[in-house]
């Protein structure tokens, strides 16, 4: 492995790990960071029907993992899961009235977490990132 490649790998996931360190205190005493990524991603797709599959799909994550996650935000009050009408087989996740409101705290605390990492990072560099990290995703994404 060239050492550069090694070099944004590394940085990527101290990154990573880093933010997870910030944006867990901010929401720990109700959410992890991957219950908030569940349900934004639920809020993207207008607070459900969505499949337990598609949302491992999404996360990148096992079915079991979804599960999970989804047992753990009905417990807290912020999804609710039913198995769907016309597929029993199938199991679909909701947003509750309690996820909206957790909305604009979560909002509020990533807006925060995304100015500290791109202070000092001009609209162009911005942009170029995200490019690049788009395409690296599509280079693993399958």
């Amino acid at each position: 492995m060239e050492e550069r490649e090694h070099s944004i790998s590394f940085m990527m996931k101290m990154i990573t790990d880093r933010v997870s360190c910030l944006f867990a205190p901010r929401m720990a005493s109700m959410l992890t960071a991957p219950q908030c990524r569940v349900l934004m991603y639920l809020e993207t797709r207008g607070g459900g029907p969505v499949s337990q599959r598609d949302i491992g799909r999404y996360l990148g994550v096992s079915h079991t993992t979804v599960k999970g996650l989804l047992q753990r935000l009905e417990e807290k009050g912020f999804v609710r899961t039913a198995h769907d009408a016309a597929d029993a087989r199938v199991k679909n996740a909701y947003l509750t009235d309690k996820s909206a409101k957790m909305k604009s705290d979560m909002e509020q605390s990533i807006a925060e977490l995304h100015g500290m990492l791109l202070q000092g990072v001009s609209k162009e560099e911005q942009a170029l990132l995200s490019r690049v990290l788009h395409k690296m995703y599509s280079n693993i994404a399958r």
